[in-house]
């Protein structure tokens, strides 16, 4: 299986904040045996975010957006998944209900354009939030998975530890491992040469070098059912 990364979010690309989602994701998909192919990170425009997704379900076995679940105009990422996969949006009475009485329990007033976090695409399985208001969602189409998380990193790896890890284990095919190397005085050109032999036609397992402040590191990688 393979994977692309959406990144939805117009802070990332003015470099406001950190894509820390996307590292922690590639981190936790290779460790599940799902290769990640592609990072894509697009501003909160529904036209980008729609040509990114269409462009992801070529490519890619599964899609996981982050970002773009919350109240305001600009989250717009779960209408763009619904279009793109053919759905359409609807009030999820679990959701609703959730909703109301996470804001009861603060105590704070919930202002209208807060119920858009109630509605989801009609086929989607819902991922609830406990961390947070916008639940995320899972949608199926054509052999295709798009899984769509809330921007936020914290809920969004404990969404993916409680909600998105157990349902990616169960197409779980195959588990990748890998060792990382570290060289000192030698070059990363001078270390290719060495193991170009190696290199030259590897399929698995698969060698990788890497040039570091001060040193040189190999990657050791297979992956196995």
């Amino acid at each position: 299986m393979t994977a692309e990364i959406i990144s939805v979010g117009t802070e990332l690309l003015l470099g406001n904040i950190l894509n820390t989602n996307a590292q922690y994701l590639s981190q936790e998909l290779n460790a599940l045996g799902i290769g990640v192919c592609y990072h894509t990170v697009v501003g909160d425009n529904p036209q980008r975010v729609r040509r990114a997704v269409d462009i992801a379900r070529q490519r890619a076995d599964i899609i996981i957006t982050t970002g773009g679940l919350g109240p305001t105009l600009d989250d717009l990422t779960k209408e763009t998944i619904a279009k793109a996969m053919g759905d359409v949006i609807v009030e999820n009475p679990d959701c609703m209900q959730y909703l109301k009485e996470n804001y009861a329990r603060a105590g704070r007033t919930m202002t209208p354009n807060n119920l858009k976090q109630a509605y989801m695409p009609s086929r989607a399985i819902v991922l609830p939030n406990d961390a947070g208001t916008a639940p995320g969602f899972a949608l199926e189409q054509d052999g295709k998975l798009i899984i769509a998380m809330p921007g936020p990193p914290r809920e969004m790896t404990r969404m993916f530890e409680l909600q998105v890890k157990p349902l990616l284990q169960k197409r779980q095919d195959s588990v990748i491992y890998y060792r990382m190397l570290r060289m000192f005085g030698i070059g990363e050109s001078s270390l290719e040469t060495v193991l170009l032999p190696l290199i030259d036609g590897q399929t698995d397992p698969t060698l990788a070098t890497y040039a570091k402040e001060g040193e040189c590191s190999l990657r050791i990688a297979s992956k196995r059912a």
